[in-house]
């Protein structure tokens, strides 16, 4: 009898590592995002809240869409969401910028898709994110409209340049993962402003990229021009050879119309 009850602990410390290593952890699909603000899309009975990666601001956003019942608080996974960013200017003037949509069905729970903001909020103007929901559970639709603050980041994140024939683009770029030493995904995104409220992917661009770490004048092997995937987004690989701050050279080209160069300083810590 003595000999069991001197193993009683040892039995108890292994039941209880045995019950911590269950994961009973609920999903948390927003897990590590920034909640950007919430509201109802009225008409579409559904509560409409706005993630993204971080803070928004003039560039490249990833943006998620959570959505939810109005009654019960379920989880809608089937919808139609379209982006409608809307800047107004001090001057009276209203213009949009380069959104893509999400998909009808839901990633873990969330609609991804993304906007790239063309200026930051100013005095010179304020932003705006419409986000209009069809919601397939009860095939209604409806607006949601979030007042939102998009800012002026360190360093140039989104560009812009006149073509030849006067067609205006637009092209930024995002790291589909944490950049890291080593070769990295590398997505260059171009679009074209039709008018102030209109803007089209532009796919027949071909792009030749070159990196460079100005401080120590060297460059890097083995990277991989960005070619165009869907939608205006050209997919390429960066190698990044050790920490510290790159230039990412662009030349963007396309028949009959002028080279196009263009850079992107980003630091890699």
């Amino acid at each position: 009898m003595k000999s069991i009850i001197k193993y009683i602990p040892i039995l108890l410390l292994i039941a209880s590592l045995s019950a911590c290593s269950d994961d009973d952890t609920p999903f948390n699909p927003t897990e590590g995002l920034t909640k950007i603000s919430e509201t109802y899309a009225l008409g579409a009975g559904a509560k409409v809240e706005l993630w993204a990666k971080e803070d928004l601001y003039a560039g490249y956003n990833n943006l998620y869409v959570a959505l939810y019942d109005s009654i019960d608080g379920e989880r809608i996974t089937e919808s139609h969401v379209q982006f409608n960013p809307i800047m107004a200017m001090s001057s009276g003037m209203k213009h949009s910028c380069p959104v893509i949509n999400p998909e009808e069905t839901a990633v873990k729970e969330l609609f991804p898709g993304a906007a790239v903001f063309i200026m930051p909020s100013s005095d010179m103007g304020s932003w705006k994110m419409n986000v209009r929901v069809h919601n397939h559970h009860n095939d209604k639709e409806g607006m949601a409209a979030f007042d939102i603050i998009v800012a002026n980041p360190s360093v140039t994140q989104v560009k812009s340049f006149v073509t030849g024939s006067a067609e205006k683009m637009f092209v930024s770029y995002t790291f589909p993962e944490d950049k890291k030493v080593g070769v990295n995904e590398f997505e260059v995104i171009v679009y074209q402003m039709v008018s102030g409220m209109d803007f089209a992917p532009i796919q027949d661009y071909t792009i030749h990229l070159e990196p460079e770490m100005p401080s120590m004048g060297h460059g890097s092997p083995n990277n991989v021009d960005p070619i165009h995937e869907a939608a205006g987004r050209y997919m390429g690989k960066v190698n990044f050879t050790m920490t510290g701050g790159w230039r990412l050279n662009l030349t963007l080209n396309r028949e009959d119309d002028a080279i196009q160069s263009l850079f992107f300083d980003v630091t890699l810590d």
